[in-house]
């Protein structure tokens, strides 16, 4: 609705427009018709980005670049060809009172995002989780561009869906359900459909806004849900991609997202790579090793990307507290890890070595048991409900069965519809109690703000599954606590390395998650780490398990 129809811009060259916002535009940038997001420019001004993934030479020598080079180009002329793009932006006012009318308020982070939106056919909103993504996008629709489709996993269909209802009134929704496709469902005003059956739900229909939500699981290019996601973004006027947990090793897993949301502007793969991706030539081809000419991808990301952390939007939400909790490991404990250590570097092979690790690292979750169900119960104790967050189903038995019945287990052994059961039953508990949940199941799409503290009894290696668990508590109307427990041990200490390792590589492009929550970790147990066989042992241990 306030993301910025492009038919005030269908006219070529923005020269005409220049009066009524008091500056000056030369001719040598100028509008593509039938593509918004791209601009005819002269040969002087093309050649700074000649060599660039997605600069073009169309017929009758017209050559064009994608808005994400403006920043390269170097002119006042770039700038002045955004500020003309945004001159009949609505202004918070107008968005305020139609909020208002529908029962809920944007917050600043939400009107910054709908104004980045503003005249851009694609664009990525990479917020922190829980910064208000689903309303920002959906905003941006226009019921009169065409109907707006959804893509998003499964289990956040009710959010989107509730949504949907209260921001657009009286409009029709059809929901994609099994793989028979029904023309009739894409027919509606309103159309959600979940990544597992996108490659069956194809519609020529012109689509007027299609989010794609979660979207960082749209990285492989060579899966058919990247495929079928390509074909459906063609036929839509707006493209919207939503992550709060933008977090990429190297540049050239972003490749296929990009696309999506910008088709041509970042050449092919291997453009993209060799520019990118730190190529180094093989004798199978060339391997794209690291990230290279970062500034420069990081200048282009901006131009697409909105991305605020939590600390940036501090006036804007409520607080959240992290803290961490160290587990003591006895000199008893030490030494019978030690000896567990010296069995396992007898296994060979690297499926082996995978399995021992995941034995060892058990091994070492068990001594938090105690640290982990003090914690929860302190919280019983107060009055307060608690999310229990694990890594191992094993480990989450062995504290629902400590707990007993002040407490309720969802796992990945657990069917999902007795999963959504046994969460309902505990947002209903007249009792405060503790919802035991491995973050392989639950970390994604659900609301347990039920809880206003989060404990983490374990470590994920990935720093984007930790952000996500971490915000399912989270609620706009009140602040949050949240505890991780940590073995002082070496294993949990070369996971919080892993992590650190994780963020440091994704900051360069400015995609980096779960930030704050890592740097609590690492201000409170990185420290000298001592050397010594079982040091080497377990490089070796997490190097063949990566």
């Amino acid at each position: 609705m306030f993301g910025g129809d492009s038919g005030h811009e269908q006219a070529g060259y923005l020269k005409g427009l220049s009066g009524r916002c008091g500056r000056v535009l030369l001719v040598t940038i100028a509008r593509m018709g039938s593509k918004p997001d791209w601009f005819y420019v002269d040969e002087k001004t093309w050649t700074r980005v000649a060599n660039l993934p997605g600069s073009k030479v169309m017929s009758r020598n017209q050559r064009i670049l994608h808005r994400s080079m403006l920043p390269l180009v170097g002119t006042d002329e770039a700038e002045n060809t955004r500020a003309i793009l945004t001159y009949d932006r609505p202004d918070w006012k107008t968005r305020d009172a139609w909020a208002d009318a529908r029962g809920f308020k944007f917050r600043v982070t939400q009107h910054q995002a709908i104004d980045f939106g503003h005249g851009r056919r694609g664009l990525l909103i990479g917020d922190e989780m829980r910064l208000g993504k689903t309303v920002s996008a959906l905003a941006q629709h226009d019921p009169d561009r065409g109907p707006l489709v959804i893509v998003a996993p499964l289990t956040t269909r009710a959010v989107w869906l509730g949504w949907a209802k209260r921001l657009f009134p009286g409009k029709e929704i059809g929901i994609c359900v099994g793989k028979k496709y029904d023309p009739l469902i894409f027919n509606k005003d309103i159309v959600f459909l979940h990544y597992d059956v996108i490659a069956q739900w194809q519609s020529m229909r012109p689509v007027g806004t299609l989010i794609f939500d979660e979207a960082h699981v749209l990285t492989n290019r060579k899966t058919s849900r990247v495929v079928a996601a390509g074909l459906l973004q063609h036929s839509a006027a707006k493209v919207i991609a939503l992550t709060g947990t933008p977090i990429w090793n190297m540049p050239t897993n972003m490749w296929a997202l990009l696309g999506l949301i910008a088709p041509g502007a970042w050449g092919t793969f291997e453009e993209f790579g060799y520019r990118y991706g730190l190529p180094v030539p093989t004798g199978y081809g060339m391997t794209y090793t690291g990230s290279s000419n970062e500034a420069e991808l990081n200048q282009r990301l901006q131009e697409i990307m909105i991305r605020r952390l939590w600390k940036d939007c501090a006036d804007d939400v409520p607080a959240i507290s992290r803290s961490v909790v160290v587990a003591e490991v006895s000199d008893v404990e030490r030494r019978r890890l030690d000896i567990l250590a010296g069995e396992l570097s007898m296994s060979k092979g690297k499926s082996s070595t995978i399995a021992n690790l995941a034995a060892y690292r058990q091994h070492v979750t068990g001594l938090k048991l105690t640290v982990a169900v003090k914690e929860a119960q302190k919280c019983l104790e107060r009055g307060e409900s608690v999310v229990l967050w694990t890594w191992h189903k094993d480990f989450a038995g062995r504290l629902h069965r400590t707990l007993g019945d002040r407490s309720y287990m969802i796992h990945g052994d657990v069917a999902p519809a007795k999963r959504d059961l046994l969460m309902d039953a505990w947002k209903a508990d007249p009792e405060a109690k503790v919802l035991i949940a491995t973050m392989s199941v639950a970390q994604v799409g659900i609301d347990l703000s039920r809880a206003r503290i989060a404990i983490f009894a374990e470590l994920d290696w990935t720093p984007a599954i930790i952000g996500q668990a971490e915000m399912r508590t989270f609620s706009p109307t009140r602040g949050m606590d949240v505890f991780y427990i940590v073995a002082n041990h070496l294993t949990d200490q070369r996971i919080v390395r892993q992590l650190i390792t994780k963020l440091a590589a994704s900051a360069a492009f400015g995609v980096g998650a779960a930030g704050d929550a890592i740097d609590a970790m690492r201000d409170a147990i990185m420290g000298p780490i001592d050397s010594g066989d079982l040091d080497r042992l377990l490089e070796d241990l997490l190097a063949s398990a990566e």
